[in-house]
């Protein structure tokens, strides 16, 4: 089974999606499968090579700088079917599986799909830009309903990363039928709980944040909670790692409210430097107004840590509220700030959220299986094509 797995960007660029697809593509290659990921040539990286076990071919590409857009960058590749078509000659893949309907010239592998009778398979990581409040939302709205829903609505299957997405994605006039919800996954061994409490610089419980700094984030309402946290718990501190269009505007209202000291901002962190501070951390909380799966909810609960979040979407698919960390309203400083509290007044709570989290995490959500029912999908499409795989 050879499958091309198509995206505008992927590592070393580090975002959700491009980890999603190097972490499926080496769960698919342990399992036999032949994959190829096509993507963008950008930063003078080579135009072929072969990563763990994934074979990668990079297409001449334009990468914008267009900071008001995420992600960045923008990047436009004029004569991608032709590119893939060259790449397609060599390798005769027997499927397409496009990862984001954003990039409006990768979007063009459907069109390809089609006029060689191939199957193609769309992923959806990102809900309905309806959900942005924000000019950005309402251009990513007109481009999604003349652009972007033909991915879904002409795929011969629809991934979703949650059973929420699957909902949202469906209002496009996608057909649910053929909206399957897998699941985004963490390879959960590399995550090690450190024994013992605040392992981080032992100056008092560390609350983290891990995603990117904008908007839909909540991240305001969580800078907002941590007075109230501070009342109870003074030595505590704010770590916020991520970056994006918001953080200049959010170091500003933290400053502006005399939180510096408690509320620390790192920026981009490495994936080695990335796991060691969900480690070390006590709380992790996640504020969001919109998360169609929270991917870094299941890393913090792979590395034992209990998780305060917001009911944003598919994130009760992932928390058990009061079971593995606790669920509150979106847009609530007051009810995050309880939550946060009641966890770092409680170690025993913690600990025994920490170990279900683990064990959800372990049973649920391992790239292994993940990589599994991608498989069983991909085999499903193919019989329906009339070819079949052992």
């Amino acid at each position: 089974m050879k499958i091309c797995l198509v995206n505008a960007l992927f590592r070393p660029f580090a975002g959700g999606i491009e980890k999603h697809m190097y972490e499926l593509s080496r769960g698919l290659a342990d399992l036999g499968v032949d994959v190829t990921v096509v993507t963008g040539r950008i930063n003078d990286l080579p135009e072929g090579e072969d990563m763990d076990g994934i074979r990668v071919r990079r297409v001449p590409c334009w990468a914008i700088k267009a900071p008001f857009f995420y992600p960045p960058p923008l990047v436009l590749s004029p004569g991608f079917p032709f590119h893939l078509k060259k790449i397609d000659d060599h390798e005769n893949f027997d499927l397409f599986h496009l990862h984001n309907r954003f990039f409006i010239d990768f979007n063009l592998a459907l069109l390809y799909a089609r006029l060689k009778r191939k199957p193609f398979v769309m992923t959806a990581h990102n809900p309905r830009p309806k959900h942005v409040a924000s000019p950005l939302g309402a251009l990513g709205t007109s481009y999604d309903w003349l652009v972007g829903r033909w991915t879904f609505v002409l795929a011969d299957r629809v991934i979703a990363v949650s059973d929420w997405a699957k909902q949202d994605i469906a209002k496009y006039g996608v057909d649910k039928e053929k909206i399957e919800t897998i699941h985004n996954g963490v390879n959960v061994g590399e995550f090690k709980p450190l024994g013992g409490e605040n392992k981080h610089d032992g100056h008092g419980p560390m609350l983290l944040f891990v995603g990117r700094m904008v908007r839909q984030k909540g991240i305001p309402y969580l800078i907002e909670a941590m007075p109230l946290v501070l009342k109870r718990h003074p030595d505590a501190r704010l770590l916020l790692i991520g970056r994006g269009s918001a953080l200049e505007s959010l170091k500003k209202k933290a400053r502006a409210m005399g939180l510096d000291g408690s509320v620390v901002f790192s920026g981009y962190m490495e994936e080695d430097e990335l796991k060691e501070a969900y480690g070390a951390c006590d709380v992790f909380a996640l504020p969001s107004t919109v998360e169609p799966f929270g991917i870094v909810i299941v890393e913090a609960m792979a590395s034992g840590k209990p998780v305060v979040c917001t009911d944003s979407g598919g994130v009760k698919e992932i928390v058990a509220d009061g079971v593995n960390g606790f669920i509150v309203p979106p847009g609530d400083p007051g009810a995050l700030a309880a939550r946060i509290c009641q966890l770092l007044s409680d170690e025993g709570l913690r600990g025994r959220m920490g170990k279900a989290g683990r064990g959800i995490a372990e049973a649920k959500f391992d790239w292994k299986a993940i990589a599994v029912k991608t498989k069983r999908l991909y085999e499903e499409v193919l019989a329906g094509h009339g070819r079949r795989y052992p």
